[in-house]
């Protein structure tokens, strides 16, 4: 009865956002099933009125799937368009009837009118927001896009990101995840383990029990390669990338080091450049060691990587997603890519190796980021009824990101991050814009940099913060240097023109030197 309450309003209230020729917003944070079904719904009720339908996704094949299935569900036409589409594969619109488009973040352009619904699919996906100019982000064209056609935007997710939450002018649907759908999730706390485990002994003795059932079994470890890098024994050298700084990954299968911010990539040093010791050891876990771990453990069992190197080809990773989805596999070891597809086929038990390792990257999203990939995580599992289990293993049990997914409580974590980013003032507390320098010459970008930092300071004063400049990490090119800026500020109307006057000051300033400035409205990619 209750299921059937919500689902009235929520009925209701799309029927009356619809019909009320008024921008409406709603934020929809609900599990995948109560969303793909208000989705259908929705649209039909779009189509009802003689009014089109956008439906955003933020990845290619995310986009294909829900194409598919609407086309499936609905009695309606449903035009799926690739990011080059031309003009032509808008469905009906050139007809004059209403359409369904489905797309990602540039199906946001379609040239439909009058558009009744966009809704965006798993709002808080990075990859909404266009890397390159004129690097706009999807959901803020898409409002302004339900503004001026007095349209109804929802964005839905499972775990929508802290702007959209908190987002004063959104109406929030909350659809509470049912209680019996939930595995078992358990903790280890790696800090009792001894030093360097893997695998901890609790997680063992249930991947046995699983493989030996044929429940199947999930590991996930946001890590490719085989090592986090390589470290000399005898005086602590590391491989460090030339450009940015950082230590160079180590893959085993390739037989190479990688830079995982700018690719450069490296052979492998049979002995220490420094002391010329050929002490050299791994240091940190990736997905090529885990696999190599659990063919030790369990040689007979199937087992299946998933992660960025092996899906590089389409070709292969077609063939990869078609066995995953045929679950012929009794162990799955993989990173954030398994989220990618949906649905992904639940399993018996769910091992998260590592669960606080996106914790450690420089930021603020990172708590934000990893809760989201830890709720996803414990949705791979059955339901407890069922024999679902999930086991998180950290150094960080007490974190707040990690003891709401143990506790299946998103609004305790929200609630602590809204709290943190309110002290260190960010997003969604502020505005942010990321500024970068970059060109041939060290000294020439290091005094551009600085010299945008004062014309800022001068334009905002006290109602701007602006940080840096310091050295980027990842680089335009072999020959370029590039120094990065970040500002803060509360007003965005005012952030954006002083961002922009600025900007333009510097490109007079600096015609014809070979000094390139960029500026990134609310980035979204800070690490």
């Amino acid at each position: 009865m209750e299921h059937t309450e919500r689902d009235s309003l929520w009925e209701s209230r799309i029927v009356e956002y619809l019909r009320a020729d008024q921008p409406k917003k709603i934020v929809l944070h609900a599990p995948w099933e109560h969303r793909i079904n208000r989705l259908a719904g929705a649209i039909r009720h779009t189509l009802a009125i003689g009014k089109s339908a956008i439906v955003l996704s933020g990845e290619v094949d995310k986009a294909k799937w829900l194409g598919r299935f609407l086309s499936n569900v609905g009695e309606f036409p449903v035009s799926v368009l690739s990011p080059a589409a031309p003009p032509r594969h808008f469905g009906r619109a050139e007809e004059g009837g209403p359409s369904v488009i489905v797309g990602t973040r540039s199906a946001v352009f379609a040239p439909l009118r009058p558009i009744g619904l966009i809704w965006i699919e798993g709002e808080e996906d990075p990859s909404f927001k266009e890397p390159r100019e004129p690097r706009y982000h999807a959901r803020e064209v898409a409002w302004t896009r339900a503004e001026m056609e007095r349209a109804l935007l929802v964005l839905a997710s499972a775990h929508p990101s802290l702007e959209s939450m908190f987002d004063a002018v959104a109406d929030i649907h909350t659809v509470p995840q049912d209680p019996t759908s939930r595995p078992i999730v358990e903790l280890i706390d790696l800090n009792r383990e001894p030093r360097g485990t893997l695998f901890s002994r609790r997680l063992v003795e249930a991947m046995d029990e699983a493989v030996s059932s044929k429940a199947g079994v999930v590991l996930f470890l946001n890590r490719k390669g085989y090592a986090r890098t390589l470290l000399c024994r005898d005086c602590g050298w590391m491989p460090r990338c030339s450009a940015c700084g950082v230590p160079l990954a180590y893959s085993r299968e390739s037989g190479r080091l990688a830079c995982r911010y700018c690719g450069e990539t490296d052979s492998f040093p049979q002995y220490c450049p420094t002391c010329k010791a050929a002490h050299l050891v791994s240091v940190g876990e990736g997905t090529e060691r885990a696999e190599a771990e659990a063919r030790r453990l369990f040689p007979t069992a199937s087992v299946l990587r998933l992660d960025g190197d092996r899906l590089r080809r389409p070709s292969a990773a077609r063939d990869l997603w078609e066995r995953v989805r045929s679950t012929s596999w009794d162990i799955l070891i993989g990173t954030q890519v398994l989220f990618q597809h949906l649905p992904f086929p639940r399993r018996g038990l769910v091992g998260v190796l590592q669960a606080d390792s996106g914790l450690h990257v420089p930021d603020f999203r990172a708590a934000e980021r990893t809760y989201q990939l830890l709720d996803d995580a414990v949705g791979c599992a059955r339901p407890a009824a069922q024999g679902g289990r999930v086991i998180l293993q950290t150094k960080l049990p007490a974190h707040h990101a990690v003891q709401a997914a143990l506790s299946g409580s998103p609004h305790r974590f929200y609630e602590e991050e809204l709290a943190a980013r309110r002290l260190l003032h960010f997003p969604p507390a502020c505005h942010l814009a990321a500024l970068s320098v970059s060109g041939a010459d060290q000294t020439e970008v290091a005094t551009a940099a600085a010299r945008w930092k004062a014309r800022l300071e001068e334009l905002g004063g006290a109602m701007l913060t602006v940080l840096g400049p310091v050295p980027a990490i990842g680089r335009t090119s072999k020959r370029h240097v590039r120094r990065q800026l970040l500002v803060k500020g509360t007003d965005r109307a005012l952030l954006c023109r002083w961002v922009r006057d600025s900007l333009e000051a510097m490109e007079r300033e600096h015609r014809g030197r070979r000094i390139t400035c960029i500026a990134d409205m609310d980035p979204v990619d800070m690490g």
